[in-house]
């Protein structure tokens, strides 16, 4: 099991592609919103409220910030959320979809929102 708790910062790995598409439906039974999220050596499927989870992660926000975002976007207490939302980003981040952020790329990132 991955070490990553509620303080984590991660963002997506640059060799990761996510798309909404009709193969979805092919490879889950939860396909309804889902998404596919495909890597060299792999290919997995996400369900809806996985979605929402995968959307707010953005190398800014803690995993903490990221339970109060989707709490405040589906009316469900907080703490109800924690648990889901920390398992589903270990096993993201166990299958290298995800990865914590690092100082290196925090720097990165603020340049670049500097910059854009």
């Amino acid at each position: 099991m991955s070490t990553i708790d509620i303080n984590d910062i991660l963002i997506r790995r640059l060799d990761v592609t996510a798309r909404v598409t009709d193969q979805v439906v092919e490879l889950s039974e939860r396909h309804q919103g889902g998404l596919l999220i495909e890597r060299l050596i792999g290919r997995y499927v996400i369900d809806a409220d996985a979605r929402k989870v995968w959307r707010l992660v953005d190398g800014r926000r803690s995993i903490a910030r990221v339970v109060e975002d989707l709490a405040a976007e589906t009316a469900l207490p907080a703490a109800e959320l924690v648990e889901p939302v920390l398992g589903l980003c270990r096993r993201l981040v166990e299958l290298d979809i995800l990865q914590v952020v690092t100082p290196t790329d925090a720097a990165l990132l603020d340049l670049v929102a500097v910059a854009g």
